[in-house]
């Protein structure tokens, strides 16, 4: 529904838009003209807001109007309004570059990759080239558990204190490309801060349908960087440990996800502490945190 009216609210704006461009002069150059700035697009059906750009070509007195539609196509095609939803399909281009705002539908369901064309349908002040059409792909990211994990949780647990505390954190992975896809995640916004980030090692047997999640690579990285505690010996930087009464160790504190991906559950015996460094490299005895109990749900 929030969508809905959202988009009510840009058609109305863009109807008012519309009125107003109508008076406008457009480019009278007859040597310009307007292409689409892809022939493909390739995004995950969670990636919410992206740009199809669209590209004037050649010198203008004023700007450009394109009018551009959708269609479906391929084997599983995307769906306008149900799979996706275009902010506006009049595009005006003044500096030789313009786009198409889309929003994609995550509809939580495993499904082939859905497929759809948007195209330039006319154009005032410039003729249309032969690049006239971009194909956009909407990825499935349910299939792949690796970016199901990923997006915004509530991280709870219980501090050395036994206080209850609870951060919202986001959960981010490596690109297709890099090495870190399928192995790690990276968890953002622990104790509050948009800075601070923790590594979780990911490993999925699809043969067993076996999974597990755990924070790995401890002592190793710097949880926090350039941080002033007041120790005389800043700037300071924290390293995530188990933490076995005094002693600091690196054993992995390991986790498992719910069958619905909607809670993550690590190992409620294990503490979770960070230890900070001084700016030499040296632990300074000090704890910034300890976290035991960690769950994350959504």
């Amino acid at each position: 529904m929030k969508y809905i009216k959202l988009f009510m609210l840009l058609a109305v704006t863009a109807f008012f838009a519309a009125c107003s461009d109508d008076d406008a002069s457009w480019n009278t150059n007859a040597d310009v003209t307007v292409e689409m700035g892809k022939t493909e697009v390739k995004v995950k059906e969670g990636a919410g807001l992206f740009n199809v750009p669209i590209v004037v070509k050649g010198e203008t007195t004023a700007p450009v109007r394109v009018h551009v539609s959708m269609r479906e196509s391929g084997s599983n095609p995307a769906k306008k309004d149900v799979n996706y939803m275009v902010t506006d399909t009049t595009i005006v281009i003044s500096d030789g570059a313009g786009k198409v705002e889309v929003k994609t539908v995550d509809d939580d369901e495993i499904n082939e990759n859905r497929t759809f064309e948007v195209y330039i349908v006319s154009a005032d002040g410039a003729k249309v080239g032969a690049n006239s059409s971009t194909n956009v792909v909407l990825r499935d990211n349910d299939s792949e558990f690796y970016e199901k994990l990923q997006g915004v949780w509530k991280m709870k647990c219980v501090d050395a204190n036994g206080a209850a505390k609870e951060w919202s954190v986001t959960v981010t992975g490596g690109d297709e490309e890099s090495e870190d896809y399928n192995h790690y995640l990276y968890v953002s916004g622990m104790m509050g801060y948009d800075w601070t980030m923790a590594v979780l090692k990911y490993d999925y047997d699809k043969a067993t349908k076996q999974g597990s999640l755990a924070f790995d690579e401890l002592g190793s990285y710097k949880f926090a960087d350039g941080v002033d505690f007041g120790l005389g010996n800043a700037p300071n930087y924290v390293c995530l440990f188990s933490q076995d009464g005094r002693n600091l160790t690196t054993e992995p504190i390991g986790g498992t996800w719910s069958a619905d991906f909607k809670t993550v559950t690590f190992d409620a015996d294990k503490v979770l502490c960070g230890g900070i460094f001084g700016s030499d490299g040296s632990f300074t005895g000090y704890i910034w945190f300890s976290a035991k109990k960690i769950t994350m749900v959504r």
